[in-house]
């Protein structure tokens, strides 16, 4: 028998599929030649102070709210590895802001608001790709997460000690997404060949094997580009991920997920409660359910069925927003993603007590811009 809500989101999708179909067949046949043909000319190009070298990366930033000393602070770790810098932004900034960018950048790209992060990465990674000599590494990094908020890991250092062509934070959907409410029974299977594994677009790295690559190139001139999110995850995230996959490169992220349930069993559990009492879920209603009656009756849960909680949430929500608390506190991850502060009342409430309990000088900066962001 299927569940209520089962054909409830069935039949939402049959009766959409029609518009969709047809809007994702247009942009998927003419997104990029829409935008190369009357959008690209409108691109504002500044020269920065930076020379070019031979590590690059495209900071793309919304500055919804003008710039933040976070997008700032970003840009000083950049500088500080020597990395050469792209600054794209999707909105535009007022001169006095894009004097506090150019002494940090190689050049800034002021472009349409087309094609959510995609886009922007599309015109700063063409621009590196046209130049006269490419960088043996390119990094891509938005501004949907506060980094680095933490200092108890290096996150360039640990992508060189990766070793892999591609590299990433974090990944998605490495392992199937259970019921919430059969969570008892959650199997921790993380493998890459899952269907719509990928890695999280925020902050992703490539090497020289695939920065002289033809086909890099090509992916990125006939990207696809929407306005659309779904459709943007869908051909950006798992497309790109799926282009490396199929195309044979070494690929890893920089948070293990593969060891992440050994990790959890190694926490105390008081640790493990407040893990628990921390998970973030702004985007899943019956997770968020499942989690608040859990909660109220978590004396009676065995240790291993609160690990498995933990587990199914993360196979839901993602582990980027799901275990902020446990990445940074325990694992010294250092990026936290925005969203749930405007998402979701609960999810902002834990995401600025991590913040107070992280209380780096990151940390405080971020605590600022997130109360100044309505819920």
């Amino acid at each position: 028998m299927i569940k209520g809500y089962k054909l409830k989101r069935e039949l939402l999708r049959i009766a959409r599929k029609p518009k969709q179909l047809k809007d994702d067949a247009l942009t998927f046949l003419f997104g990029a030649r829409y935008y190369d043909r009357f959008l690209a000319d409108q691109c504002r190009v500044q020269a920065g102070v930076q020379e070019m070298g031979q590590n690059v990366a495209v900071y793309l930033i919304y500055p919804s709210r003008g710039l933040k000393p976070s997008h700032l602070r970003t840009l000083r770790y950049l500088h500080a590895k020597n990395y050469s810098v792209i600054v794209v932004s999707n909105l535009p900034l007022e001169e006095a802001e894009v004097h506090q960018i150019l002494p940090l950048s190689h050049r800034y790209i002021q472009r349409p608001n087309f094609g959510y992060d995609f886009g922007g990465y599309r015109d700063g990674v063409l621009s590196v790709l046209s130049g006269p000599k490419l960088p043996e590494r390119l990094v891509l990094l938005n501004d949907s997460a506060w980094f680095p908020i933490s200092d108890a890991t290096d996150w360039l250092d640990d992508v060189a000690q990766l070793d892999v062509d591609f590299a990433a934070a974090a990944s998605n959907y490495g392992v199937p997404r259970p019921d919430p409410e059969d969570f008892r029974n959650m199997v921790f299977d993380y493998r890459s060949d899952h269907k719509r594994f990928h890695y999280c677009s925020f902050a992703l790295a490539f090497g020289s094997r695939i920065l002289r690559d033809l086909d890099f190139k090509k992916f990125w001139e006939r990207f696809p580009l929407s306005n659309e999110k779904t459709a943007t995850v869908r051909r950006g995230e798992v497309g790109l991920t799926a282009w490396v996959l199929r195309k044979g490169y070494l690929h890893g992220a920089t948070f293990d997920m593969a060891s992440l349930e050994r990790c959890l069993n190694g926490l105390s559990d008081a640790r493990l409660r407040q893990v628990i009492e921390h998970l973030i879920v702004p985007a899943d209603a019956r997770m968020k359910e499942t989690l608040s009656r859990s909660l109220a009756d978590l004396e009676d849960l065995s240790r291993e069925d609160r690990i498995k909680l933990v587990l199914t949430t993360i196979a839901r929500q993602g582990v980027s927003y799901a275990t902020a608390y446990f990445n940074m506190l325990e694992q010294g991850f250092p990026f936290l993603k925005k969203s749930p502060v405007w998402l979701d009342e609960q999810a902002r409430e834990r995401t600025l007590n991590i913040l107070d309990t992280l209380g780096t000088p990151a940390a405080i900066e971020a605590k600022a811009e997130a109360l100044e962001i309505k819920p």
